[in-house]
């Protein structure tokens, strides 16, 4: 910044400049009061001045010594509940703030109470606007509840705060880089909300917890014994013992489930994207893996989605947009199954996320990930009806040939042809709604009003 400049740079300099004027206005009229004697035009020298030095020392001092917080009730938490939003004033020197105006970027799919709301040019967004005034060393504080009826990651912020002289004649404005971010998990309903039995929806099984081996962990070498097939024989050890030699295998005693979610709405991207059935399969795919994971199961989960590690105001519709993004989006979601505490957490870290746009097609997910599951794994596909293609049918018959059980959930009322496979409906647009009304309250009308909100910029 050039010498002789303040904080608001050459226009802040400029204010003060078109104000000279007034001192020299206030030292005429003083020497003129002195020459014809008259009081009143000294005192109107003394208002003059007034009005040029009030003015001026609270635009050089308001901003200054003034402390801003903001305090989330909780960072993560579940659609459908409502947290607290605290914010904090305080004026830290002796100067008063006669008027305070804050604005504070605010996500827009999120629902606000006690607070007033104004649009904002960016998309998705809102401004939060709070007016006040704060005497020398007040602090004053703000609550607000925030109603997560959305799932995803929104951010807070940043704000800017606005404030002058009395009589409003100098505007003085700071943007404070402020961020908090909010992640809202999908809901976690019974599997009979989606239409699955609440007992060995994908199957029966033997026992409760079958004796498996899983051909992925080698742990030894044992002599060759009849029946052993040739998959199982150590070739390496052979050699070197020079007679047929067999892997053993490290038992496993947890059943695999493995759900692969599909973030494609169609089979055309020119289609674009459906919100509410993906938000309806990504509901499933939480609740599934709750009761997996209830159930003893070893869950894991994969999606040829994004995740952003903020929020983002435009998504991305296209694998080299969202590639341009790189600072927002992580990498894909990629989860082996395992059975660990924290492996539900992740599960729903990542779900939470989640960005559904364009993604590559779920076949090469499939192709990559089958060869890795246990053998005996229980493969789940969680995607809209009209995204399923007959090369995905085909695919999926593939992993059962590779002796894993295999089960569609799809969401939409579309064709399809799976004949074999174990199919699910989890229902159209209007469970999606139902489920969001009993969840936050909204009625249709306010949930497709945000739909609408939302798709001009997720549609393309």
């Amino acid at each position: 910044m050039p010498e002789g400049l303040d904080e608001g740079g050459w226009l802040a300099d400029e204010r003060l400049r078109s104000r000279r004027p007034w001192y020299l206005v206030a030292l005429a009229l003083m020497i003129g009061s002195a020459v014809v004697h008259q009081a009143l035009i000294f005192v109107a020298g003394l208002l003059a001045l007034a009005l040029a030095v009030i003015p001026e020392l609270w635009y050089r001092f308001c901003l200054s010594g003034l402390v801003y917080r903001r305090q989330l009730g909780e960072r993560r938490v579940f659609f459908g509940e409502t947290i607290t939003l605290r914010l904090s004033m305080e004026n830290r020197k002796i100067l008063p703030l006669p008027w305070l105006e804050i604005e504070d970027e605010f996500p827009e799919p999120l629902g606000l109470r006690g607070g007033r709301l104004s649009p904002h040019f960016k998309p998705r967004r809102m401004i939060l606007t709070s007016e006040l005034s704060l005497w020398w060393f007040q602090r004053v504080s703000r609550r607000y509840q925030v109603h997560c009826v959305a799932r995803g990651v929104f951010t807070l912020g940043p704000v800017t705060l606005r404030s002058g002289d009395p009589f409003g004649l100098l505007t003085r404005e700071q943007r404070i880089e402020q961020l908090d971010t909010l992640l809202v998990y999908p809901p976690i309903l019974p599997i009979e909300r989606f239409g699955l039995p609440s007992r060995h929806p994908f199957g029966e099984r033997a026992a409760p917890r079958r004796l498996l081996e899983d051909p992925l962990r080698v742990v030894g070498v044992r002599d060759w014994l009849p029946g052993d097939g040739l998959r199982r024989v150590h070739w390496k050890a052979t050699a070197r013992a020079m007679t047929l030699q067999s892997k053993v295998y490290d038992p496993t005693t947890t059943w695999t489930l493995a759900l692969f979610l599909n973030v494609n709405s169609y089979t055309n991207p020119v289609l674009g994207i459906n919100p509410p059935l993906l938000e309806l399969a990504m509901a499933a795919a939480a609740s599934v893996a709750a009761w997996a994971i209830e159930q003893g199961y070893a869950v894991g989960l994969f999606s040829n989605g994004v995740q952003a590690m903020a929020e983002v105001d435009e998504l991305p519709q296209s694998a080299s947009e969202a590639a341009s993004k790189e600072a927002y989006l992580a990498a894909r979601v990629h989860l082996p199954p395992s059975s660990r505490p924290e492996q539900f957490p992740r599960m729903l870290e990542a779900l939470g996320r989640l960005i559904p746009y364009f993604g590559s097609p779920i076949e090469q997910l499939f192709l990559t990930e089958q060869a890795r599951l246990p053998i005996g794994s229980t493969v789940v596909l969680i995607s809209t009806a009209a995204a399923v293609t007959p090369t995905l049918i085909e695919t999926l018959l593939q992993v059962r040939a590779r002796g894993h059980a295999v089960a569609l959930l799809l969401a939409g009322d579309a064709p399809i042809e799976a004949s074999g496979l174990l199919v699910y409906r989890l229902g159209a647009e209007e469970v999606w709604h139902e489920i969001v009304a009993q969840t936050t309250g909204q009625d249709k009308s306010q949930q497709e009003a945000m739909a609408e909100g939302g798709q001009r910029f997720i549609l393309a």
